[in-house]
């Protein structure tokens, strides 16, 4: 029985990466147990497990005497005579646990505490991994789908992405490979232990390092974004080189890297500004593709803007629900007011930068 324990522990050690050590305790705690129940109370038991010739012992060791005074360390000569019939007075002896007493209640309190060793042991070997990539990017593989949560396989454990972490256009298929940003790694938990997250900003911040190796270099630099997630993007850049061109890095050649990104976030829609220390030309390109005329910083205490616009592009600078000029508050973080060219002023202000 033991053997076969023991070549059982080799088995899942190497299946589930633990260490042999983890699954032994858990037998010694277990053992220690179940002995308890067998042995007097008080009494010094002992679990050796030898590892080699698969041999699993329990015991306690006793002192023989006339009168006994203390059941736990002590035994009657007359009642140990019977484990060893050459015993005398004043020696020790070992009483070792009966191997029918290991039967079906002591294999499931076994199971229980190993069950629960490994667990954490799993769950301890996640955290250690996962736990130093909080706030970086991971690829997965989409495992399921429980309450609305997606469940992402990964090298070791899973990952959970609720809704509220995803983008309204972000709809997958069971075994779909997908890229997420880790939000948070728990130490334990019933279910998985990694917080994924495709609806932060940061997401968006690592898909850009990710793709653009000037941004992963630190010459180019994001300095803020906004986003919509489902709908739209800005991102506001600056290069600490004067030969890069901040946005023509983060486009790409024919535009192949805002694409590449664009796709990840399922068709949503990225434009690229060049961020400036001039409040007046940072707020004009983060109203881009509308064509700005005038910007003047009316209040400079809370950040309040006017924004003047071409009568052409007044509908783009608002954007489908207001969502550029939302987008640009955000970006700017200034409150932005529009009036068109001929004076008929549209006021959009924004309430939550």
């Amino acid at each position: 029985m033991a053997e076969d324990l023991l070549k059982s522990i080799k088995q899942m050690s190497k299946e589930r990466g633990i260490s042999p050590d983890v699954f032994y305790s858990a037998i010694k705690e277990a053992l220690l147990i179940v002995a308890q129940k067998y042995f007097d109370e008080g009494t010094d038991v002992h679990v050796d497990i030898d590892k080699e010739k698969g041999q699993i012992q329990v015991y306690t060791t006793k002192l023989v005497v006339k009168n006994v005074e203390n059941q736990g360390t002590e035994i009657d000569w007359k009642k140990a005579l019977k484990y060893n019939p050459t015993v005398k007075e004043g020696d020790e002896i070992k009483i070792f646990l009966p191997g029918e007493t290991l039967g079906r209640i002591a294999a499931q309190t076994a199971k229980h505490i190993i069950m629960n060793k490994v667990l954490k042991a799993e769950h301890q070997k996640i955290y250690d991994k996962y736990f130093p990539l909080t706030g970086t990017l991971i690829s997965g593989e989409i495992r399921r789908k429980e309450k609305d949560n997606l469940i992402v396989g990964l090298d070791l454990g899973e990952a959970i992405l609720p809704p509220k972490e995803l983008s309204p256009k972000d709809i997958f298929q069971r075994g779909e490979i997908i890229k997420f940003l880790i939000k948070r790694v728990f130490p334990e938990g019933k279910g998985p232990l990694i917080l994924g997250s495709r609806y932060m900003n940061d997401f968006v911040a690592e898909l850009i390092k990710k793709e653009v190796p000037e941004v992963s270099e630190e010459i180019v630099k994001i300095f803020s974004i906004s986003r919509e997630p489902g709908t739209k993007t800005k991102v506001a850049v600056y290069s600490l080189e004067k030969v890069v061109d901040p946005v023509g890095a983060i486009v790409g050649m024919n535009g192949n890297r805002v694409l590449s990104i664009s796709k990840e976030l399922r068709g949503e829609r990225i434009d690229v500004i060049a961020w400036s220390n001039s409040p007046e030309r940072f707020i004009a390109s983060a109203l881009t593709p509308a064509v700005v005329q005038k910007v003047k910083l009316v209040d400079m205490e809370n950040n309040k803007a006017e924004v003047t616009v071409t009568n052409e592009t007044l509908s783009s600078a608002i954007g489908k629900k207001g969502i550029n000029i939302k987008l640009a508050s955000k970006l700017t973080k200034w409150n932005i007011q529009l009036t068109n060219e001929m004076e008929n002023r549209t006021e959009f202000f924004q309430k939550k930068l």
